[in-house]
This record gives C-alpha cells, sequence and structure tokens, in this order.
C-alpha cells in the first residue's frame, strides 16, 4: 500500500517537471488535412456551364429586358433545350410525366411570338420558371412526389436548387481552359464581350456624325450610346443567372437537392393536431349562414341562368352587384377546405365520414355561387361586351369550379395526386387563356357583335388600351365594316388612319415587330 501511494506521488510530482517525457508533455502529433477532392466536371457539363452563362443573358437580354417575341422564344427553346441534353447526360430515362412537362415549356415558349398581350407574357414568364424548376426538382427526386408535395416543392425548386451549387458553373468553365481549343475560344469571347459595347458606341456615334458611315454600317448600329451602354450591366446580372442555371441542373443530376417523400408525409401528420370536433363547430355556422342566403336569394339567383333580370335592375347593375364579393367567397371557401383537410385528426388514409361531409358541402357551395358570378358576368358580356377583367375574372371563376369538383372527387379517392391533377388543369386552363389570345379574341367578338346589331355600341376606347393582338383582328376587317365600327361625328381622324398609325409605331421599334400581330398588322394594313 505504501509502495503505492509513493508511485502516485512521484507522478504528480512528474506532472511539474520540465524534463518528464511522459504523456502529458508529449506535444500533439499534427493531423494532416486532407485535400478537398476535386470534381471533374464532364465534356458536356463544361459545354451547358458555357451556355448557361450565356443564357442568364438572354434572359436578362430577351425576357427583362426586352420581351421580343421571336426571339424570346427561341432563347426558351435553347434553355429547354440545354437542361434536357445536360439531364440526359447524366444517364437519366425521363418518364412521361416529364416528357410531358417538356413539351409543355416547349409549347408555352412559343406564346411570346404567338401574342403581344404584356400580361400573358409576364404570366409565361412565371409560369416556364416555375415548370423548370419542377422538372428539375423531379429529376433528382421523383415529379409524382415534387407534384404531391407542391408547397414543400416550391421553395426548393426556386431558392435551393439556384443557390446550393452556385460556383459549380465558375469551376467547370475554369476545368475547361485545360482544352486549348476551349482556351482559345474563352479567349476569343471574353475579347470580343469586353471589345462590343465600346465597339458599338464607336459605331454608333460614326454613323450619327456621318451620313457615309451610316450608309456603310446601316441602320442597325444607330443606337443611342447610353442604350449600349446597358449591356454592361446585363452582362454582369446574366452570368449571376447563367451560374443559378447551371446550379440548379447540377443539383437536379448530382442529387444535392431532394425532396423526402417520407419527411414530407411526417410534416404532414405532425400538422393534423385539431380535434375535429372543434373543426365541425367552427364550420357549421358558416354553413347554415349558406343555407339561409340561398333561401333568400333564390330568385335573385335563378335570374343569372334564365337570363331574367331581378326587380328593379339594369343588366349592368345586376351583373356588379355582388360579382366579387362571390369570388372572395369561393376563394375563402377553398381555403377552409384545405384547411380542413390539412389540420383535422385522421387516422392514415381514413377520412371520417363527418369530414367528407363537410367538406363536399362546402365544395357544392361554392360550386353553386361560382355558376352564379360566372352566369352573372356571362349575361354582362352578352349586352355590353368583352373586356380584359371580365374575360381573366371568368377564367378564373371556371378554373375555381374545376378545382371544386376534383376536391368533391378527392373525398371518394383519398390516394388521388391532387397536385399533379391541379397541375395538369391549371395547365391545360392556362394554355387556354394565353393562346386565345384574348387582345383579339375580346376584339373580334365585339366588332362582330355589334355588325349583327347585337351590342349598341362598338367602345373603341377598349382597343385604344388593349395590345396590337387587337390591331391585328381588325385588320383582317373590310374597309366598310371598319367605317361602320367607328362612324360617328365630329371624328378628328378615320379608323383607316388610325390603324396607320398603329402600324407606323410598331415599324420605329425592331423588338415590337417580332410577333405574329405585328405581322399580321404589316402585312394587312396598306
Amino acid at each position: 500500500m505504501n509502495e503505492q501511494n509513493q508511485t502516485n506521488q512521484n507522478n504528480y510530482q512528474n506532472l511539474y517537471d520540465p524534463n518528464y517525457q511522459g504523456i502529458l508533455n508529449t506535444p500533439p502529433q499534427a493531423v494532416p488535412v486532407q485535400p478537398k477532392p476535386e470534381v471533374h466536371y464532364s465534356k458536356t457539363e463544361q459545354v451547358c456551364a458555357f451556355l448557361a452563362m450565356l443564357a442568364g443573358f438572354l434572359f436578362i437580354r430577351f425576357t427583362l429586358y426586352h420581351e421580343t417575341g421571336i426571339f424570346t422564344t427561341l432563347f426558351y427553346w435553347l434553355l429547354i433545350t440545354v437542361e434536357v441534353i445536360f439531364v440526359k447526360n447524366s444517364g437519366k430515362t425521363f418518364t412521361k410525366s416529364e416528357k410531358f412537362v417538356i413539351i409543355t415549356m416547349y409549347l408555352f415558349s412559343c406564346a411570346y411570338f404567338i401574342t403581344a398581350n404584356q400580361t400573358m407574357k409576364v404570366l409565361t414568364t412565371l409560369f416556364l420558371i416555375l415548370d423548370s424548376g419542377i422538372f428539375l426538382l423531379g429529376v433528382s427526386s421523383s415529379l409524382n412526389t415534387v407534384l404531391r408535395f407542391l408547397p414543400e416543392a416550391l421553395p426548393l425548386s426556386a431558392l435551393a436548387m439556384p443557390l446550393s451549387e452556385f460556383g459549380k458553373c465558375f469551376d467547370a468553365v475554369k476545368q475547361s481552359k485545360g482544352n486549348t481549343a476551349w482556351k482559345n475560344a474563352g479567349y476569343i469571347l471574353g475579347g470580343l464581350l469586353i471589345a462590343l459595347p465600346l465597339t458599338c458606341i464607336v459605331a454608333s456615334l460614326l454613323c450619327q456624325a456621318d451620313e457615309n458611315m451610316s450608309a456603310l454600317l446601316g441602320n442597325f448600329l444607330k443606337i443611342p450610346p447610353e442604350d449600349l451602354l446597358i449591356l454592361v450591366p446585363q452582362l454582369l446580372f446574366g452570368i449571376l443567372i447563367g451560374c443559378a442555371i447551371f446550379s440548379s441542373m447540377y443539383s437536379a443530376t448530382h442529387k444535392t437537392i431532394m425532396l423526402d417523400s417520407e419527411t414530407c408525409e411526417k410534416k404532414t401528420e405532425g400538422m393534423r393536431f385539431i380535434p375535429n370536433m372543434m373543426l365541425y363547430a367552427a364550420v357549421t355556422p358558416v354553413c347554415v349562414l349558406y343555407v339561409l342566403y340561398f333561401i333568400s336569394q333564390m330568385q335573385y339567383f335563378i335570374g343569372g341562368f334564365t337570363g331574367t333580370l331581378a326587380e328593379g335592375f339594369t343588366y349592368a347593375e345586376y351583373a356588379r352587384k355582388g360579382f366579387f364579393e362571390l369570388c372572395w367567397v369561393c376563394v375563402i371557401n377553398l381555403a377552409v377546405i384545405a384547411a380542413i383537410g390539412l389540420f383535422a385528426r385522421m387516422t392514415g388514409s381514413v377520412k371520417p365520414l363527418m369530414l367528407k361531409i363537410y367538406s363536399i358541402f362546402l365544395c357544392f357551395c361554392s360550386l353553386f355561387l361560382a355558376g352564379t358570378a360566372i352566369a352573372k358576368m356571362l349575361l354582362y358580356i352578352r349586352y355590353y361586351g368583352m373586356t380584359r377583367m371580365r374575360i381573366y375574372t371568368t377564367w378564373f371563376m371556371f378554373l375555381l369550379v374545376i378545382g371544386f369538383m376534383v376536391l368533391i372527387i378527392r373525398q371518394f379517392r383519398y390516394s388521388l395526386n391532387i397536385g399533379k391533377v391541379a397541375y395538369i388543369v391549371f395547365t391545360v386552363m392556362f394554355g387556354i387563356l394565353v393562346f386565345s389570345r384574348p387582345d383579339e379574341w375580346i376584339t373580334r367578338y365585339n366588332a362582330n357583335q355589334y355588325l349583327a346589331g347585337n351590342l349598341e355600341e362598338f367602345d373603341f376606347n377598349v382597343v385604344k388600351k388593349m395590345s396590337p393582338d387587337a390591331w391585328a383582328a381588325l385588320s383582317f376587317y373590310d374597309r366598310g365594316d371598319l367605317i361602320q365600327l367607328y362612324f360617328q361625328e365630329n371624328r378628328d381622324e378615320s379608323i383607316i388612319q388610325m390603324m396607320q398609325n398603329k402600324k407606323e409605331e410598331i415599324q420605329s421599334d425592331f423588338y415590337d415587330t417580332l410577333n405574329l400581330s405585328a405581322w399580321e398588322l404589316i402585312c394587312n394594313v396598306k
């Protein structure tokens, strides 16, 4: 025992001995830092990195700065083709659903050429961006999973994928410099891009200073120098957007961002925390209110379907009264039905009977309200003609009607992928809206109804507020019909002269001539 104590005391003293070579004074061994493994990019990925940067610049130039028509359509075709080739090169075999999304993107890209309606172009741009994100996220996960959990998928496709591998585009371009041909091509392209703004500015100044130089170079370079300076920030921001595009493609093929079905299922199940009786009690007063409302307003509602006016109303007053309120009620009902299905306690896929009854009742109430609103608006259009707002709101109400019908089916078939159905329905409905060329359709309807004697007046102010699609529709009418449409005393100019002025206005801007409506107007107005 004494020997053990003596040993412990000696060890304790050795801790303070600078010459002690025990374990406490042994210098720590340096751990070698493992070098970060170098990522090797295939030739296809290197080429696509260059094309992604080019696509970013073209996106800025032909979508945000100029929505040109045919050039914008060709740009999106290029971008979609690059995405398809990039994904295909990774060994991916496309499913039928993914092929449908690809075809959809190609078709909707044509909208920039087919219509000159600015609202339709903006909505098409948003649709294509979301469609591309859904497609690429579907490649890394599963398109059915993405559409099933669409609320969780949208942030991933819009933010996570474009930013997660943001620097990979520069790495792929840098790695391609090992190839002499690519290295020289990069130097040449970089030199041309650097020289392009300065060359254009000098050429533009020379064209404006000397007529002979202007005749030599033509009108193409007769551009104000300040417009050419915009190319520099467009190029810089375009490179950043190109990096985001490449990041999305790289994340999709290398599965760095995925949508986990099991995690989403658990998250959804965790949201079912409200007792069903509490939900029933909250929804019951609203249902009773609907019953009383329908009984008290039955004659008023029936008039919209039969075309007869309620007493004391004009057609305009009848159509406008309560229309937007009915639209809001339908939207609120949609939110209530979604909340019931999301927060109510359920056992697996077994939905309580009362929950189905409440959901179906709200759907039928919404269908009746939406049908009433549509009937009122169609009655309004019949007597006062079409406008953009009347068409857009009617289209939206038809979309809601289809949505509520799908929700009714869902109550009997809970396994239905409602996100997939919603995507297909919205795509078809949005395609009908865009490719019908609303401005052209509105103008033709109003003109034909007025010439047939069904409208009291052809409101030319509606045409003036619309895109060249409306003027292109008028260009197909003969001179006599046009004079009849615009005949009124004290007119300062004829409709023929107004169409001629519109043609010259379009021809004054090269970008405005790159769509179907502009071509029709230029060819038909002599």
